[in-house]
């Protein structure tokens, strides 16, 4: 009986143990499904939302939520095979839109490294359907570094239809504003940092969510995703600055992740290696690390349809200090994120360093020297001061390697410190919007614009924005009803810079050689080429505040007409602007001369913009190319045609000068059962609009308006009037 005894509560224990094996096999199994984070799914085995999680020292690892009611005992994952600290598990009861957090080691309430949308930064993890979206047919765009112009943008201080409330401008907000960038050729957009951060206001470099859209302040997910639909729609593509050099330092759950010790699996913990300035180092030395950093820009690549990076800060990556120490796996981590993720993986994407880019396969670096130079030389109070040599000497470079700015956040935001300020103020910050800041800030975008390289704008500064730039700071929209003939120079550079109209192709080519670097008259004459036949442009800058008459420059390309395409000192970009200079210049033996107002820049070439009158004759230029082989010899008050309409009314009805069955005018009027038919030749790109009085000095009163595209002959039948007599006429509308 004692060895019955002895054996029974044995074989009773072997007996429980096996049953509880059994059940928790049961309740919860390793997910044969991919994806990290939290993944919703509807499969034939069912629907629900797999959960795995990196988490290597954890005992434990649950999920509690909203579809578990937060059970203490209930949805554990369970550790996979192999080694890499995996947890994973199919949750039938989860849904889209469910909240959670996981539960680690019996004591770690923690958010989800991964979670794509949470509550707050302080809150939970929302599961997030990243198939849910309604993309139609967006699909990226490509990018060409020789025909891009970057458009920096904080979502929050964007635009704020709301500035009164505090918050932050949203997604949407900024969608209303895409139009403004489309017109101003505008064809790259780069978001400071938009992941989840501590609280709604941030300039953004304090991720505490790398995986995750701000949600309260932004708009969330859906709010990236539509703003970068409605941007592709408009030909401009989206870039997003992302920081991996440091994490949070506030609300950052990676902190401590999976066993409650500082600083746990995400972050260095050697002396040194360990931080930076701004907080916590990424372990760039571990797979699971590695995988995470590999796994966002994939994201953003692939769900959310971005179209390039810029990264925060390389050089914190690859870099410790004291001693400016290497990291070799940063970069092989970055060399391996650019060659394969983004741009084998992603053909057309672009990637751009901050800084420190040698040897890391990026398609370009922020050149901040070039802009403190700039800068430099455009704020100095007097002319004999300014290096004319010294800013060339910058300016000469090939190719679009290089981002080129004089406005940048950093430089002009107010957690840099009160020196921080716009370049107008900077110019003269007693008078930021006057002749002086407007002069020499429109000449530094000139600068920016024409120089070899990828040229972009820090928001505003378009409008002529002087308010330094912080998170809570929105821009003045009004500024682009006050100072409208700013915008339109912004916009007539751009379209020059992108070739837009044809006339300016070697503005999009790698070279640049000067022909004047004159620091007595302060005045430099170059040219950019590179990109095809006969592309050449010259471009011409006074860096004065005097006039210069009759300069000769020797050394251009090509002898012949040069039409000036865009001058910034005609009124039509200032009405206090002196409208100095010609509309073309005549080279012989490679000489012209030229004469140019203060502070501007002209842009010359061998075509002639096509909406200019470069002959002062009221005849356009892409009127007179297209009927009289050139931009210059048509004679406004000539009839070539002999229909008795001369040339520039002839434009103005859009009929052809050359044929004399074409011509605005009446041909036929018939009379009959109570009705009047009207017959006309017409042009065929204007708005007709037929008006009919009683008498010819009115009132006219309109009765049909021809909308383009027009018949060549038109027809309209109105009924005969009771008693009194008609007149008609056709008048030509916008």
């Amino acid at each position: 009986m004692n060895l019955l005894f002895l054996r029974s509560p044995v074989q009773f224990l072997v007996l429980y143990a096996l049953v509880s094996l059994t059940f928790l096999s049961s309740a919860v199994a390793q997910s044969i499904r991919p994806g990290m984070g939290s993944t919703p799914y509807a499969d034939a085995s069912g629907t629900g939302v797999t959960f795995r999680v990196w988490a290597p020292n954890a005992t434990s690892v649950a999920v509690r939520g909203s579809f578990n009611g937060y059970s203490s005992t209930a949805n554990f994952l369970i550790k996979e095979a192999g080694g890499l600290g995996l947890w994973s598990g199919d949750i039938p009861t989860a849904r889209a839109g469910d909240q959670y957090k996981y539960y680690l080691s019996g004591s770690l309430w923690k958010r989800d490294p991964r979670g794509r949308k949470v509550v707050n930064s302080s809150d939970n993890t929302i599961v997030y359907d990243p198939n849910a979206f309604n993309w139609a047919s967006d699909a990226r765009l490509p990018v060409n570094t020789s025909n891009l112009v970057i458009y920096e943008m904080h979502v929050g201080a964007f635009y704020d239809p709301t500035p009164a409330s505090g918050g932050p401008g949203k997604f949407a907000d900024a969608i209303t504003k895409l139009d403004h960038l489309a017109e101003l050729g505008i064809n790259a957009v780069e978001l400071m940092p938009v992941m989840e951060f501590a609280g709604d206001n941030s300039w953004g470099y304090n991720p505490a969510d790398p995986y995750a859209v701000e949600n309260t302040g932004y708009g969330g997910p859906d709010g990236l995703k539509s703003f970068v639909k409605a941007a592709h729609q408009r030909g401009i593509r989206v870039l997003l600055d992302v920081v991996h050099n440091h994490y949070g330092p506030s609300d950052l759950d990676l902190w401590t992740f999976d066993n409650g010790a500082s600083p746990s699996i995400y972050f260095y913990t050697a002396a040194n290696i360990c931080c930076t300035q701004w907080g916590g180092r990424p372990n760039y030395s571990t797979e699971g690390v590695r995988s995470f950093i590999i796994g966002s820009f994939r994201q953003w690549l692939d769900e959310y349809h971005v179209d390039g990076f810029r990264w925060d800060a390389v050089g914190a990556m690859r870099y410790y200090d004291p001693g400016h120490v290497g990291i070799p796996e940063a970069d092989s981590l970055i060399q391996y994120i650019n060659s394969t993720a983004i741009h084998s993986d992603h053909p057309g994407a672009i990637s751009i360093a901050e800084d420190q880019s040698s040897g890391m396969n990026f398609d370009g670096e922020w050149n901040r020297s070039f802009g403190d130079l700039l800068i430099g030389e455009m704020v100095k109070s007097t002319d004999s001061s300014r290096d004319v040599v010294g800013l060339f000497n910058g300016m000469n470079a090939s190719g679009f390697s290089r981002v080129l700015y004089d406005e940048s956040h950093d430089l002009v935001g107010n957690l840099n410190g009160a020196g921080a300020q716009r370049l107008p103020y900077r110019i003269q910050s007693t008078d930021p919007t006057g002749y002086f800041a407007r002069k020499r800030s429109m000449l530094a975008a000139a600068v920016v614009l024409t120089t070899p390289g990828i040229p972009m704008l820090f928001m505003g500064q378009e409008m002529l924005e002087t308010q330094q730039f912080g998170d809570s700071n929105p821009l003045h929209w009004e500024n682009t009803t006050n100072y409208p003939t700013v915008v339109q120079f912004y916009r007539d550079l751009i379209h020059l810079r992108r070739n837009l109209d044809g006339v300016s192709l070697g503005l999009t080519g790698p070279n640049i050689t000067s022909h004047v670097v004159d620091n007595t008259a302060k005045l430099l004459a170059f040219h950019r080429w590179g990109a095809g036949p006969n592309d050449q442009v010259m471009i011409v800058m006074n860096f004065s505040n005097k006039v210069l008459t009759n300069y000769s420059i020797t050394g251009f390309p090509a002898n012949g007409t040069w039409y000036v395409n865009l001058n910034s000192d005609w009124t039509l970009y200032g009405n206090d602007f002196g409208n100095m200079g010609s509309s073309l210049i005549q080279v012989s033996a490679g000489n012209g001369q030229i004469t140019i107002g203060p502070y501007s820049v002209q842009v010359l070439s061998r075509q002639a913009l096509p909406l200019l009158d470069s002959d002062g004759d009221g005849l356009l230029n892409g009127w007179e190319q297209l009927h009289f082989g050139d931009p210059i010899s048509a004679v406004a008050s000539a009839d070539d045609d002999g229909d008795g309409v001369d040339n520039l009314h002839e434009q103005a009805a859009d009929t052809d000068p050359k044929s004399a069955n074409s011509v605005l005018k009446f041909t036929g009027i018939q009379a009959g059962n109570g009705q009047i038919t009207l017959t006309w030749k017409g042009g065929q790109s204007v708005r007709q609009v037929l008006k009919q009085a009683s008498q010819l000095n009115g009132p006219w009163n309109a009765i049909y308006t021809n909308n383009p595209p027009t018949a060549i002959t038109n027809t309209f039948t109105v009924p005969m009037p009771p008693s009194s007599s008609s007149i008609f006429r056709i008048e030509l509308a916008p």
